[in-house]
């Protein structure tokens, strides 16, 4: 688990996400609609599942 205080760079996720690529440890995920009522922050969200 990242430090609460001293979070590492990207997403707050990437350290246990199993599908988490270099993008994540770089730049953090903006929060965008997918959904009438749902919200994501995730770069791979749109990728079809395996």
């Amino acid at each position: 688990m990242p430090s609460p205080t001293n979070p590492p760079p990207g997403c707050k996720f990437q350290t246990r996400c199993p599908v988490a690529i270099d993008r994540c440890r770089i730049e953090e995920p903006k929060l965008e609609t997918a959904g009438e009522e749902h919200k994501i922050a995730c770069h791979r969200w749109e990728e079809p599942a395996d």
